[in-house]
């Protein structure tokens, strides 16, 4: 995942899935693709979810990363289910929302999503 606002440019960064132990996802890397420089961020203990997904803070944004990776995380002791919200900059966990049930998906707008059918 890259940041969307840059597609068809040259990205800095990715967020990439950390599937450990495979083929669960216990986290995500962003790696910096000018330097090699990994940074690694894990969901938790015995917390598992999909990949991760970049969403900017805005279009006019000054740097590359200033935004939000967003990722579905299942507890797998509790069997509950949140979506965990981390600063991509500093790579540090701003919120976690409790789910009601597990799920997958992608977000987009409800324009993007008219002119998908």
């Amino acid at each position: 995942m890259v940041n969307k606002n840059l597609l068809g440019w040259k990205s800095k960064f990715s967020y990439l899935a950390i599937a450990e132990p495979w083929p669960k996802v216990s986290g995500f890397a962003k790696v910096n693709l000018s330097t090699g420089e990994i940074k690694k961020f894990f969901y938790g203990d015995e917390k598992y979810g999909g990949e991760p997904l970049f969403l900017p803070r805005n279009r006019d944004s000054a740097t590359e990363d200033d935004g939000h990776v967003l990722a579905y995380v299942h507890n797998e002791k509790t069997w509950k289910s949140e979506l965990q919200i981390v600063n991509a900059m500093t790579m540090g966990l701003e919120a976690t929302v409790k789910l009601p049930s597990g799920f997958h998906g992608t977000f987009i707008t409800a324009k993007d999503l008219a002119t998908q059918a």
